[in-house]
């Protein structure tokens, strides 16, 4: 083999629930770029004894002998992942940022570390994805754009350009939202919501236009 030829870089998967095996699944394709050695399991120990896509699952305080090999990448949907990723970090280990090949993002825009962005998306320049921030598929960015960091942006949705969407934010599937509109942090949007106005902090909007439905809702 060439010597200038890079081997896989080896990662953990957080979380051994159906989402992991939907990013195994999505994520196959990038074999020539990462490994995924092993999902790690926080909450049932005995979850340990199965294997997820022929996969072992380890517990998640036997995870410091992979420091040194491997980075990580986070297969939990809710927004308050962000608790086990840091705990994760203060160890020292690194996510790594997913692409899938389908989708389409501009050179110009940046991609924090632990990012995911799905199958068949367009992502348009001069925007920023925050730290772990989830683009489902064929999700729809716009330029000039700021996405938080934990947010998660569901299948099918559509973001304007000039948008802030915050941390923790959630966007259901078919979600739309107009130019220059803010979204709180924390801020939870129902399927097929269309957001022509600022959405505050923490709250379940929905509708066509979008309206308020429950305050003090997020994050979730």
């Amino acid at each position: 083999m060439p010597s200038d030829l890079k081997s896989p870089t080896p990662l953990l998967m957080l979380g051994a629930r159906a989402y992991s095996e939907v990013l195994l699944d999505m994520f196959e394709c990038l074999s020539d770029q990462y490994s995924f050695d092993a999902l790690v399991e926080n909450q049932d120990r005995a979850n340990c004894d199965t294997t997820v896509g022929d996969l072992p699952v380890i517990w998640h305080e036997d995870v410091a002998s992979y420091l040194p090999t491997h980075k990580m990448v986070c297969a939990l949907g809710t927004t308050l992942r962000n608790k086990w990723i840091e705990e994760c970090e203060a160890m020292g280990f690194s996510f790594a940022t997913l692409v899938h090949p389908s989708s389409v993002v501009s050179k110009r825009t940046a991609l924090s570390d632990g990012v995911i962005i799905d199958a068949a998306c367009v992502v348009a320049g001069y925007s920023t994805l925050g730290p772990h921030s989830r683009l489902g598929r064929r999700v729809s960015l716009g330029h000039h754009t700021k996405i938080g960091a934990y947010t998660t942006i569901h299948p099918g949705a559509v973001i304007s350009g000039n948008c802030n969407i915050g941390s923790q934010v959630v966007l259901g599937s078919g979600t739309v939202v107009i130019d220059g509109v803010t979204i709180g942090d924390g801020a939870v949007t129902a399927a097929g919501t269309i957001v022509n106005k600022d959405i505050p902090p923490r709250v379940l909007a929905a509708g066509n236009p979008a309206s308020i439905k429950r305050e003090d809702y997020g994050p979730r």
